[in-house]
């Protein structure tokens, strides 16, 4: 073999090498490519399956609620079936499951303001005086929704003054929901029933009651010695359900604000507002991390 051969057979051992090399090369990446198709893939799908779960509890809720209507009108409190729902850390199949149902009528509905009731005012007045809250920056706020109209948040109240501290101490107390309301005292907190009765110490029985008994009835605000507040009651009709699935590395989330509806064909309930993703209102029940 000559020299001139034996270079020849060294390019063509090169060019053979370098095709290996880049053949090599692009089967990496096809099954690269592929493998991170097959990825996206089955994140597809398991976000469209813990999408179908969330749905699925909030279609158990509404089930829930309608029968709570039926069977049992006159109250509503956690201890009820609805409440049973709450779920932690639940296993489902490929996955976890969290579910939080909260009665949306715990808190006095601001927007009880816009129609101009005296009731509303006062409990108005009352929750400013609370907080500390200057008279004339309540009364500006007031005549803000009477004017605008109803709102779906409360932040719209900071334009009059109040700060951050204030806004999250309100937000303990009042809400934004669409329509009429009653607050339930079945699910207002202390705080809040100490402001309705305008009487701690009444609050504190009453809540001891409840505690007790799991809900309150209207013999037991005269054992306590006082009256129900005007504009509550013992019942609600919006309810907060808010669900986290996770299939496999994918999580998704459902909040709903649902809404109970006597018609004269019988009891629906239906989801007025739909929120996906961790971004809710913030009078949404929290799930746990």
């Amino acid at each position: 073999m000559t020299p001139a051969d034996d270079r020849e057979q060294g390019m063509i051992l090169i060019t053979v090498l370098l095709f290996v090399a880049l053949a090599t090369g692009v089967v990496a990446l096809m099954l690269s490519g592929e493998d991170a198709a097959l990825g996206r893939a089955q994140r597809m799908r398991d976000a469209a399956a813990a999408q179908a779960a969330a749905r699925g509890a909030e279609t158990s809720a509404i089930v829930a609620l309608r029968r709570d209507a039926v069977l049992a009108p006159a109250a509503d409190y956690p201890a009820e079936p609805w409440g049973a729902l709450s779920e932690r850390g639940a296993k489902i199949a490929g996955g976890t499951f969290d579910l939080a149902i909260a009665d949306a009528q715990g808190r006095f509905n601001i927007n009880m303001l816009a129609g101009n009731g005296v009731d509303a005012n006062l409990v108005a007045m009352r929750l400013a005086t609370a907080l500390k809250v200057p008279p004339e920056l309540a009364m500006r706020a007031t005549e803000f929704l009477r004017q605008s109209g109803p709102v779906t948040d409360l932040s719209p109240l900071r334009l009059f003054g109040l700060d951050p501290a204030r806004m999250a101490a309100l937000a303990q107390l009042a809400t934004a929901l669409p329509g009429k309301t009653t607050v339930n005292l079945n699910a207002a907190s202390e705080s809040l029933l100490a402001i309705l009765l305008d009487d701690p110490a009444a609050a504190a029985k009453l809540v001891a009651i409840r505690t007790r008994q799991g809900f309150l009835t209207p013999d037991d605000f005269q054992r306590a010695g006082t009256a129900m507040p005007p504009g509550t009651g013992f019942t609600s009709d919006l309810f907060w359900v808010r669900t986290r699935v996770t299939i496999g590395d994918t999580p998704q989330q459902l909040t709903s604000l649902l809404q109970r509806r006597r018609t004269a064909a019988g009891v629906e309930v239906i989801a007025i507002g739909r929120w996906r993703g961790a971004a809710v209102p913030d009078q949404a029940p929290t799930l746990a991390f």
